[in-house]
């Protein structure tokens, strides 16, 4: 019929092309309905949210963002940094562990777009992008863990996390997905206005590391790796090649493929910028990358390995309630 269609042998869901198509052609399916469902039922509702959302709505500060979800009729919010702390020392203990006596390179697994991409198209290097768990999954494990009935919202920039969250291969354990784009028509629907919220610094997020917190811009992930293999190995020599967009991850997985980067911690983001560039964002790049500039140095530490919620890592891999 003269239409154009998605391949989905090679989509990824990285969401690009919903905000490139210049007549808004192209949408996703929203779980809106299903959330607001959610919300009205008697079962509670936590809202995790991506460390891209600093800047992301003008006046909803750190310390208003709980009664501004609460205002939704979530129960609760909880960073999704807190999980990237986790993900951050598991990739930090694989690398030294397999490279280079096991894996030629090891690529970062939080993009779910960029992961996918170098598996469809690089097999046999598949074994070489981390095993480690998103921070997506392991904060939302933590939750289950905690509360087993309650249901978990998701809230980030990525359309790709939508995949992630219903894969059968991982089981997540993430309800419903919302990009901060559908976020904001919650926020308008339910007439939630910024200014209006009471300003509560008990209530700001202060559960996760700087380091963690950098996830959402690109080469924070590498960054926050490398941080981690030097506080076990201080001697240890890292080399780290980054890519944003998904032509030039691929040209990074090209290279790599060739051999030249034997040794190297990769990072892939499938999104110009890094999360905060992603396809459910709401605000300029340039402005959030700032806003995330200060919403890192305001963590109250600074190394992964600080967190509260270390301990829980092996219970959260162990349980054979949770298939990986």
């Amino acid at each position: 019929y003269g239409r154009a269609e998605i391949d989905q042998d090679k989509c990824v869901s990285c969401g690009q092309c919903l905000v490139s198509c210049p007549f808004s052609a192209i949408v996703d399916k929203g779980q809106i309905f299903q959330t607001i469902m959610a919300l009205k039922s008697e079962t509670p509702v936590y809202a995790i949210l991506a460390p891209a959302i600093a800047g992301q709505f003008p006046g909803m500060e750190n310390s208003k963002i709980r009664g501004a979800f609460q205002a939704l009729g979530f129960t609760d919010v909880r960073e999704v940094a807190i999980g990237a702390d986790l993900c951050t020392v598991e990739e930090a203990k694989d690398f030294l562990e397999e490279v280079p006596e096991k894996l030629p390179f090891m690529a970062t697994s939080c993009c779910p777009s960029w992961s996918m991409m170098a598996k469809k198209l690089f097999p046999e290097r598949a074994n070489c992008i981390s095993m480690a768990m998103t921070p997506m999954v392991l904060t939302a494990r933590l939750i289950k863990k905690e509360k087993p009935n309650a249901r978990i919202c998701f809230i980030g920039p990525c359309a790709a996390k939508k995949l992630e969250a219903s894969r059968r291969s991982v089981r997540s354990e993430v309800d419903f997905v919302l990009t901060f784009e559908e976020l904001m028509g919650l926020f308008e629907a339910k007439a939630v206005n910024f200014a209006d919220l009471p300003d509560n610094p008990e209530d700001a997020f202060n559960s996760a590391s700087a380091d963690a917190r950098g996830f959402a811009a690109s080469g924070g992930v590498a960054q926050a790796v490398v941080n981690a293999i030097k506080k076990m190995d201080p001697d240890r020599e890292v080399k780290v090649m980054s890519a944003q967009g998904l032509a030039d991850c691929k040209k990074m997985m090209m290279m790599a493929k060739a051999g030249k980067y034997n040794g190297y911690l990769l990072e892939g983001m499938g999104c110009p910028g890094g999360c905060i560039g992603g396809a459910g964002t709401i605000a300029d790049p340039v402005r959030t990358a700032a806003v995330l500039n200060k919403y890192v140095k305001d963590a109250e530490f600074t190394d992964p390995e600080q967190s509260a919620f270390m301990s829980n890592i092996h219970m959260l891999k162990d349980d054979p309630n949770f298939e990986v």
